[in-house]
């Protein structure tokens, strides 16, 4: 994926966070609630990294894996050893959660590494440095 492509994919996951926190595109005072919507997005665009990675890991397999979702409930399957029914009862949220030890290592491309480090700037130094590095 293109840098562009990642910035397109981080704009996305922000208006999502911004109409779910209520605040406007751009201009924002509240820089509290600005700092959650950045982080809520960061973590949303890493799992969404990652599962581009495994659905491109699993593009072989005999079973195609084409949504996040189906990513999440595979990878749940593979790391708690959960049958199919458990993994596909539960939200995304949980099946992230589930997987908080693989997500807190995964390291991001290159091309989304640097739409990161733009895109958090308000976010104080030691902030977006702390979100940041373990997945570079």
């Amino acid at each position: 994926m293109d840098k562009a492509a990642y910035h397109k994919r981080w704009d996305h996951l922000e208006q999502i966070q911004r109409e779910y926190s209520n605040l406007p595109e751009s201009g924002v005072e509240n820089r509290a609630a600005l700092h959650k919507v950045l982080i809520n997005t960061f973590r949303e665009f890493v799992i969404a990294c990652y599962c581009d990675y495994w659905r491109d890991v699993y593009q072989g397999a005999a079973f195609p894996i084409t949504s996040a979702r189906e990513v999440l409930v595979a990878r749940a399957i593979k790391v708690h050893h959960w049958t199919p029914g458990i993994a596909t009862s539960l939200s995304n949220y949980d099946l992230g959660l589930s997987l908080i030890d693989e997500l807190a290592v995964f390291k991001l491309p290159e091309m989304a590494i640097h739409v990161c480090y733009m895109n958090l700037q308000d976010l104080p130094t030691a902030d977006y440095q702390a979100l940041i590095v373990p997945h570079e």
